[in-house]
C-alpha cells in the first residue's frame, strides 16, 4: 500500500485536464460568479507558496490538485485549498488523522455543486461584505450556510471538507491516494436521471388512458343445501316425523368501480306424529306405515321445488367502494365490533357506511363477497413506527435478531423514521429489534448499534393512525319482508388512534337496540384506551354506558418466555325487577367478575392451563359458585403418542384422552400390504370409549370402538369400515379429469342393549369447493345416554336442542350440497373458489398468427418501469390470454418484455397502452402481434459509419448505419418488397417472404 503521493502519482494527477464540464448534474444551480478574464484563477504552480488575501479566518491556505472520488467512484480530479499549517502535520492514513485532515482541506462550492448536485441559493450579493451565507437544497433536505462557515479566494466561497457533514456529506481526504471522497446519499449521476423519469412520469400521468377497468361483471357465485329426514321415538306409543330443508344462493362480482354482494336463502320444515295403533293391530303393520311415512317425507323433500318452501328471503345485499384513504358501503350492514373490552356494539341496519384512514384504509377492510356483512374488520394489527436521531446525511438500518429489514435516508436534520413496522407479527420477549447508524450509505461498518424496546399494543390503528367508521340508515334488513324489525332509525360511530407506540385510544356511540320506549332517543358509548408498559405487558381500560346499564372492564396481559398471563376485571351495574309484590320498582344491580387466564409451556411437548373466575353476582343463580376453575394438561411423549387431561371446578367434571398411532401413519406405504394403526382411549366422569382404527392400505381402513357408562352394565359397540376410490384408476386420461375428487364410502353398525343398528355414508368433495354427502341411519345409536344429554330432554321426551346426535332416532337421512363457481377475467364460470384479492388485476389479451405459437405458461410485463409477472389463463392457436393479479389501483404504463416472445414478434415495436387500474374489477387490455422479419449485409468495400436507407413503394420505412467491418442489420420488417439505397453503392432490391434476409451485400457505385 503506497503511504505517501509518489513522484508518478503527482505527474498523473497533474497531467490529467480538470474534466470540468463532464460531470454536470441536471438541475443544478449556484448564484456565485465564477472565473472572469479580468481576474483569472490562479493556477497551483502560481499559487504555491502565495497566501489568500480574502480570508476572513486568516488562513494560510495553498491550492493543491487532488482525485476526486464520489460515492468510491473516481470521477474528476479538482483543485482544493489546503491550510499550510497542515503542512506541518505527519502523514496521518487512520480514522481519526483522515478527520483531522479534514478541517484543512477546503472545496469550492463550484466544484461542490458540479460534483453533488446539491443547489446553492445566496443571501446577500456575493463577494462583498453583506454576503450572509447560501440556502442548501439536497435530495434529502434543506439547511443553511452561514458566513463564518466559508471561506473566500478570489471571489469564490470555500468549505472545509469537515463542514459538509451539515449537508449530508461525508468528505474525507485521504493521504494515501492523494484523493477527497465524498459520499452521500444519494447519487449525483443518476439524480437528473431520476429527475428526468419523475417528469416523465409526470407527464404520464396526465395522458389519455386507453383501457379503463371493466364496469359490471360477475366473480363469484356460491350454493349451499342441505335436507334432513328424522323419525323420532316421542313416548312409547308416538313417533315424529321431521323434515328440514334449507338452501343460500350467493353472488358477487364488480360494478361503477366497486364490489357487490347479494344472498338470498329459503327454509322449509315439515313435521307430523303418529300414534300407536290398537293392540288388535299387527306391530309389523306399524312397523310399515311409518317407513313408508319416513320414505315418503324425504322423497318430498328431494321433489320439493324452491319455489314452493316456506319461506325465502334476501340475506344480503350491499355495494362497496374503497380508495386510498376512503372507503364506503351501502346495502344491509353489520357494524364491526373494532375494539375490544366493554362496548356497545349495533346491531345490523340497511343504511351507508363510511371508512376513513389517515394511513392506509385497505389493510381495515373486510373481504367482500356474498356473505360479508361488514365494512370493515377487527385486524388486530399493530403497526409501530421507530423514530431517532441519527448522522445527518447517514443511513438507519433496522434489523430483527442481526438480520437487515430495511434502511432509509437520515435527513439533515439527523432525524430518521421507519413506518408501519408490523409488531404483531413477532414475539418481542425473544425478537432482538436493533437500529445500525451508518455514516453514509457505501459505509461497511456502523457508527453504532441501538438495541430498540418495542411494546405491543393491541389495537387496529398504526402509531398516528386515525380510523373512523360511522353509519346511518334504518335498523333490520330492509329487503327482507319477514323481519320483524321496528326499522327505527340506527347510527353509529366509531374512532381509533395510535398516539405512540406503546399508546392508543378508542371510542364509540350508537343507537342501542336496548333503548326502551321511554329512553328510545338515548345513545349508547363506550371509550377505551390500550397502553403497552413494556414489552411483556399490556393493559386496557374501557367503559361503556347504556341506557338500562353501565360496564366497566380492566385487563393487564402478561407474556413471557413460556409464561402467558391476562387478569381482567368485570364490573357491571344495570336495572333489575325490584322485589317487591308489584314487580315494578326497579333496583340498581351489581355483578362483579375477577378473571385469571394462565398458561405455561414448560417445553415444546408440555402445555398447562389454568382458567380462574371469581363472580359476585347481586342475583346469582342456584347453585351457583362464586369461584369456579378449569385446568388443563396436554403433553406429547413422543411423535406417536399425546394424551391430555382436563378439569373443571363445577360439577366436578373431568375428561380425559389419550392417542397413539403409527409414526408412519402419514407417510404413504411402499405397498397396498403395509399397515397402520391408531387407537384412543378417551372418557369422561360418565362413560369411557376404547377406540381402534386399522389402515389396510390408502383406500381401505376398519374402525372399532367400545363405550361403557358407569352406571350401566351394557356397552355400546360401534364399528365401520371405510372405502376410498382411486383418483381416476389406472385410465390416465380419467385420472388427469377427477384428480381433484376425494371420494368415500363408509358403512358401519352400533350394538346397544342387543339391539343393532346401522349406517351409510357417501362423501364427495373436491379441491375446488364441490362438496357433496348422502347418508343414512337406522336405529342407529351415536352415543349412550348421559346426563348431559338426559338433561336437554323434557318430561314428554321431546329434545330441546335439535342439533343433538341422532342417538334415539328410528331413522335419519341426510344431504347435502355445495358448490363455489368463479369467473376468471374474460371467461365463462369455473367450478371452484375465487382467488380473494382485494386489489385489481389486468387481463392482457395477445392476438397473435397461429404461427410461431406462444407456449409460455407466464410472462413479463412492466407497469410503470415495475417488472411484474402475469400467468397464462388460457391459449388457443391463435389468441393467448395473461392476467396480472394484486395490482393497487391507479394509472400506469404497460409494456410487454419482448424477450420471452418468438424472434418474429419480438422484433417489431410493442405498444404501449396507458391503463387504469381499479380494485376487484379487472381491466382487460389487447394487444395485437404481427409477424416482422429483418436483414443483414454487409458493404463491400467494409467501411464504417454509412447511412443506409430501406425503401417501401419508394418511401424510406427505416434506416440504419454500418458498423464495424461494414456491418449493417434492421428489425421489424413486414412481409413485401424492399431496397436498400446508400450513397455511393448500388440499389439492392429484395423480398421479405415469412423468414429472415441475411448476408446482403452492398456493392460501391461504378
Amino acid at each position: 500500500m503506497i503511504t505517501k503521493p509518489t513522484t508518478l502519482r503527482l505527474m498523473i494527477l497533474a497531467s490529467l485536464p480538470g474534466l470540468w464540464g463532464t460531470y454536470g448534474i441536471a438541475g443544478a444551480a449556484i448564484n456565485i460568479p465564477h472565473h472572469t478574464n479580468a481576474e483569472p484563477m490562479t493556477t497551483a504552480a502560481e499559487a504555491t507558496g502565495q497566501e489568500i488575501k480574502s480570508n476572513p479566518q486568516n488562513l494560510s491556505l495553498t491550492p493543491s490538485l487532488v482525485g476526486i472520488y464520489v460515492n468510491d467512484q473516481e470521477v474528476d480530479t479538482i483543485e482544493v485549498l489546503v491550510n499550510s499549517d497542515a503542512q506541518a502535520l505527519p502523514t496521518q492514513t487512520g480514522d481519526s488523522g483522515e478527520k483531522q485532515n479534514n478541517h484543512h482541506y477546503y472545496l469550492s462550492l463550484a466544484d461542490l455543486t458540479r460534483l453533488t448536485g446539491i443547489q446553492l441559493t445566496a443571501n446577500g450579493s456575493v463577494g462583498s461584505n453583506s454576503n450572509t451565507g447560501y440556502q442548501v437544497s439536497t435530495p434529502i433536505g434543506d439547511t443553511q450556510l452561514t458566513a463564518n462557515t466559508l471561506t473566500q479566494y478570489q471571489s469564490q466561497d470555500y468549505i472545509a471538507l469537515s463542514t459538509l457533514k451539515k449537508l449530508g456529506i461525508t468528505a474525507d481526504y485521504m493521504p494515501a491516494d492523494l484523493a477527497v471522497r465524498l459520499n452521500m446519499g444519494w447519487q449525483p449521476k443518476k439524480e437528473g436521471v431520476a429527475l428526468a423519469a419523475s417528469e416523465t412520469l409526470s407527464k404520464s400521468e396526465q395522458q389519455a388512458v386507453d383501457y379503463r377497468p371493466g364496469t359490471l361483471g360477475l366473480l363469484g357465485l356460491s350454493f349451499n343445501s342441505s335436507l334432513s329426514v328424522s323419525e323420532n321415538p316421542l313416548t312409547s306409543q308416538q313417533s315424529s316425523t321431521n323434515r328440514q330443508m334449507y338452501a343460500d344462493i350467493g353472488a358477487f362480482g364488480y360494478a361503477f368501480g366497486g364490489v357487490w354482494g347479494a344472498r338470498a336463502l329459503g327454509v322449509d320444515s315439515d313435521s307430523d306424529s303418529i300414534g300407536r295403533w290398537d293392540n288388535t293391530e299387527r306391530w309389523d303393520d306399524e312397523q310399515r306405515i311409518r317407513s313408508e311415512r319416513f320414505s315418503q317425507t324425504a322423497l318430498d323433500g328431494f321433489t320439493y321445488l324452491p319455489s314452493e318452501w316456506d319461506d325465502w328471503q334476501i340475506d344480503n345485499l350491499y355495494w362497496a367502494k374503497s380508495g386510498q384513504q376512503l372507503a364506503t358501503r351501502i346495502g344491509v350492514s353489520q357494524p364491526n365490533s373494532l375494539g375490544q373490552g366493554a362496548q356497545t356494539s349495533g346491531s345490523e341496519f340497511t343504511g351507508a357506511l363510511i371508512a376513513y384512514s389517515n394511513r392506509d384504509i385497505e389493510r381495515h377492510l373486510a373481504f367482500f363477497d356474498d356473505t360479508s356483512s361488514s365494512l370493515l374488520q377487527n385486524t388486530s394489527q399493530d403497526y409501530q413506527h421507530i423514530t431517532g436521531i441519527g448522522e445527518p446525511g447517514g443511513v438507519a438500518e433496522l434489523r430483527i435478531d442481526g438480520r437487515a429489514l430495511a434502511q432509509v435516508q437520515i435527513g439533515l436534520d439527523g432525524r430518521y423514521e421507519f413506518l408501519n413496522l408490523d409488531v404483531s407479527q413477532l414475539t418481542l420477549a425473544d425478537t432482538l429489534v436493533e437500529i445500525a447508524i451508518f455514516a453514509y450509505p457505501l459505509a461497511r461498518q456502523p457508527l453504532e448499534v441501538r438495541p430498540i424496546f418495542l411494546g405491543k399494543r393491541r389495537t387496529n390503528t398504526a402509531t398516528d393512525e386515525l380510523l373512523i367508521e360511522a353509519g346511518i340508515g334504518r335498523s333490520g334488513n330492509l329487503f327482507n319482508s319477514d323481519s320483524n324489525d321496528n326499522h327505527d332509525t340506527a347510527a353509529h360511530v366509531y374512532a381509533e388512534y395510535g398516539i405512540s407506540n406503546r399508546l392508543a385510544v378508542r371510542a364509540g356511540a350508537n343507537t342501542n337496540l336496548q333503548n326502551d320506549t321511554k329512553n328510545s332517543d338515548e345513545l349508547s358509548w363506550h371509550t377505551g384506551v390500550n397502553y403497552s408498559p413494556s414489552v411483556y405487558t399490556n393493559a386496557d381500560l374501557s367503559y361503556a354506558h347504556t341506557p338500562t346499564q353501565e360496564l366497566w372492564q380492566a385487563q393487564l396481559q402478561y407474556q413471557r418466555d413460556k409464561l402467558w398471563a391476562n387478569y381482567q376485571y368485570n364490573y357491571r351495574e344495570f336495572e333489575g325487577i325490584g322485589r317487591g309484590n308489584s314487580g315494578s320498582n326497579t333496583d340498581v344491580l351489581r355483578d362483579k367478575r375477577h378473571q385469571l387466564l394462565l398458561n405455561y409451556r414448560p417445553n415444546d411437548k408440555t402445555i398447562i392451563g389454568l382458567n380462574q373466575y371469581y363472580d359476585d353476582l347481586d342475583q346469582p343463580l342456584s347453585g351457583w359458585d362464586k369461584y369456579h376453575a378449569y385446568a388443563s394438561i396436554y403433553h406429547q411423549f413422543s411423535q406417536a403418542l399425546n394424551a391430555d387431561v382436563n378439569w373443571d371446578t363445577r360439577g366436578d367434571r373431568y375428561n380425559y384422552r389419550v392417542n397413539w398411532q403409527d409414526i408412519n401413519l402419514n407417510r404413504r406405504p411402499n405397498n397396498n400390504s403395509s399397515t397402520r394403526n391408531r387407537v384412543g382411549l378417551s372418557g369422561t366422569n360418565d362413560s369411557d370409549t376404547l377406540s381402534l382404527r386399522h389402515y389396510l392400505n390408502d383406500r381401505i381402513s376398519l374402525g372399532q370402538s367400545v363405550s361403557r357408562h358407569h352406571e350401566h352394565s351394557e356397552p355400546l359397540y360401534q364399528g365401520d369400515i371405510s372405502y376410498r376410490f382411486y383418483k381416476g384408476g389406472a385410465d390416465p386420461n380419467l385420472a388427469s379429469r377427477f384428480s381433484g375428487f376425494d371420494n368415500l364410502v363408509s358403512v358401519g353398525y352400533s350394538l346397544y342393549d342387543n339391539k343393532v343398528g346401522w349406517q351409510a355414508d357417501w362423501q364427495l368433495t373436491h379441491h375446488n369447493s364441490i362438496n357433496f354427502s348422502l347418508g343414512y341411519k337406522h336405529r342407529y345409536v351415536d352415543a349412550i345416554a348421559t346426563e348431559n344429554l338426559d338433561g336437554l330432554i323434557t318430561t314428554d321426551g321431546f329434545i330441546i336442542d335439535n342439533a343433538l346426535p341422532a342417538w334415539r332416532q328410528n331413522n335419519y337421512l341426510y344431504a347435502k350440497l355445495s358448490f363455489d363457481m368463479f369467473k376468471p377475467p374474460k371467461q365463462g364460470l369455473k367450478m371452484g373458489n375465487f382467488p380473494r384479492q382485494n386489489l385489481g388485476s389486468v387481463v392482457v389479451d395477445v392476438a397473435h398468427p397461429a404461427e410461431p405459437a406462444i407456449h409460455s405458461d407466464s410472462m413479463s410485463f412492466t407497469l410503470d418501469n415495475q417488472k411484474v409477472v402475469a400467468n397464462l389463463l388460457g391459449s388457443k392457436d391463435n389468441h393467448s390470454q395473461y392476467l396480472i393479479s394484486n395490482i393497487k389501483a391507479g394509472d400506469y404504463t404497460l409494456k410487454m418484455d419482448a424477450e420471452e416472445l418468438p424472434l418474429e414478434y419480438s422484433t417489431q415495436e410493442l405498444p404501449t397502452p396507458r391503463i387504469r387500474v381499479s380494485n376487484y374489477a379487472p381491466t382487460s387490455v389487447p394487444i395485437q402481434l404481427h409477424k416482422t422479419y429483418g436483414v443483414s449485409g454487409q458493404l463491400a468495400d467494409a467501411k464504417t459509419g454509412v447511412e443506409i436507407g430501406i425503401y417501401q413503394n419508394g418511401e424510406q420505412v427505416q434506416s440504419v448505419r454500418s458498423g464495424s467491418y461494414g456491418y449493417f442489420q434492421a428489425f421489424g420488417l413486414a412481409e413485401g418488397h424492399y431496397t436498400l439505397q446508400a450513397d455511393g453503392y448500388q440499389a439492392y432490391p429484395f423480398d421479405i417472404t415469412n423468414d429472415f434476409v441475411m448476408q446482403l451485400i452492398l456493392q460501391p457505385a461504378d
